[in-house]
């Protein structure tokens, strides 16, 4: 197995992210989720958002750690991709809620995957 690092991570998703369009058209219900990455022994956390009614990729970053201010940051950017305030799907992850209930945005629970 080769060793991937932080930087090789980010480069495939910001090659992903430049052949992806992405409108900035009225989205009403984005998707966020994050999944975690094992690489050189190390765990990076990858986030994405999806625009639900398109099924379109709106964003994708690689993180080293995971907690609601990065979160945060994350929705952030996601908002500059949006005309207006959406709605968010996402999972029982209490850095996500805690992050969309700071900014004022509505979110609804889902499971993505079964436990």
């Amino acid at each position: 197995m080769h060793p991937v690092s932080y930087n090789a991570v980010r480069r495939w998703i910001k090659k992903i992210e430049e052949r992806l369009p992405i409108s900035k058209e009225k989205k009403k219900r984005n998707l966020i989720d994050e999944t975690v990455v094992k690489a050189n022994k190390k765990r990076y956390f990858v986030y994405s958002a999806v625009d639900v009614e398109r099924n379109e990729l709106i964003l994708m970053k690689a993180y080293t750690a995971r907690n609601w201010l990065i979160t945060r940051s994350f929705v952030r950017e996601v908002l500059k991709y949006c005309e207006n305030k959406p709605k968010f799907v996402i999972d029982k992850a209490p850095w996500l809620r805690r992050a969309l209930e700071n900014l004022g945005l509505e979110y609804e629970h889902e499971t993505f995957r079964k436990a």
